[in-house]
């Protein structure tokens, strides 16, 4: 297998990105709605993706996100060693995205048991193990998408993301169960564990800026009325200490980059959005939210950026404020040291802190 170019630049990334006839996102044989698709099909199923991540949906989700913060927060001990990513992260982003589409909590752990594989399988680089991890994944779906099936023939009120997703047509059709679980997988095993690695890196953040905390507690205390400060706060915590490491392509002719990098066509390809985010040309040396945001690329960038970027913003936020508020301060645990992800994963992968 040939090796893929990694694209470092900003310019180079954002080049890419923005130029998907160039660029294909048509890297794996298997089925990944949206993400490996381009053109008019891309559009079409992207459409369906963001009906379910509109401004309007995502306010509505809003109360329900917060809420579950607080109750993730509220069970933590205080003035003991915890785990930010394990008994914060891992815990709200299982039990938030279940109570966003309408899954069961009797399923949390079986997901946190099978995020913990996911990380292993990652690492391992076994391929086999690696089937075996997403086959697992697909069946906890399936089982999801059957049971909602069910429910919706006995009762058509239930207003959940699956149950909207079910009703969804694209080009006239209805979607297949085969396009259905993957559009869940995406949504589940793609944001479970990037959403936890995110709470990771703004604890980690809170914990050794005192500064920082002590700012970002002001503003959790008026987050309702405008929470456009904090989130340039925690996209530049994400830009800096980037938990979405890359993301594949491949060339469909000759290119070469604006920084000069020649690619033959067939060439695989990774947007370093990692290193791009890092990227001295283009950013300054320190912590500066409002200078950074413009090119902050933590989201991606072109037609393929994240869809549920605004849904993110809104639970990290949750869990920040939630976190903020329900403590007099947290800071990291004397004597216990954190660890980070191996590659090809980024973040923290324990991070013991104290809540005060």
């Amino acid at each position: 297998m040939t090796e893929p170019i990694r694209l470092t630049r900003h310019d180079d990334v954002i080049a890419a990105a923005q130029d998907p006839e160039r660029f294909s996102s048509r890297t794996s044989h298997h089925l990944h709605v949206p993400n490996g698709m381009d053109g008019a099909e891309h559009r079409a199923f992207r459409d369906v993706v963001e009906r379910q991540m509109t401004p309007a949906v995502v306010a509505s989700l809003e109360p329900m996100l917060a809420a579950t913060a607080r109750e993730v927060v509220a069970a933590l001990p205080r003035n003991e060693s915890i785990d930010a990513v394990a008994d914060v992260g891992e815990v709200f982003a299982v039990r938030a995205q279940c109570r966003w589409l309408g899954w069961p909590a009797s399923i949390e752990a079986e997901l946190r048991e099978w995020m913990a594989e996911n990380y292993a399988a990652a690492r391992a680089a076994d391929s086999s193990r690696n089937a075996a991890v997403a086959a697992w994944f697909d069946e906890i779906v399936s089982r999801q998408v059957a049971a909602h099936r069910d429910g919706s023939e006995r009762d058509g009120t239930a207003d959940d993301a699956t149950h909207r997703l079910l009703a969804e047509r694209v080009q006239g059709r209805a979607l297949t169960d085969d396009e259905i679980v993957s559009i869940l997988r995406n949504w589940t095993a793609g944001d479970l564990g990037s959403l936890a690695r995110c709470v990771g890196v703004v604890v980690h953040r809170l914990a050794e800026h005192p500064r920082w905390q002590e700012r970002m507690r002001t503003l959790a205390g008026r987050v309702s009325a405008d929470s456009a400060e904090l989130d340039a706060i925690l996209g530049e915590c994400l830009r800096i200490d980037d938990p979405f490491v890359a993301n594949k392509r491949v060339t469909t002719c000759p290119v070469t980059t604006p920084s000069g990098v020649v690619l033959d066509a067939g060439s695989p390809v990774l947007l370093d959005w990692t290193a791009a985010n890092l990227d001295p040309d283009v950013f300054s040396p320190g912590f500066d939210p409002h200078a950074h945001g413009e090119h902050n690329l933590v989201f991606g960038a072109g037609p393929h950026v994240c869809p549920g970027r605004d849904l993110s913003y809104a639970e990290l936020r949750a869990i920040a404020v939630a976190l903020l508020e329900g403590t007099d301060g947290i800071q990291f645990a004397h004597g216990r040291q954190p660890t980070r992800h191996l590659p090809p994963l980024a973040g923290w992968a324990t991070l013991p802190v104290i809540l005060r």
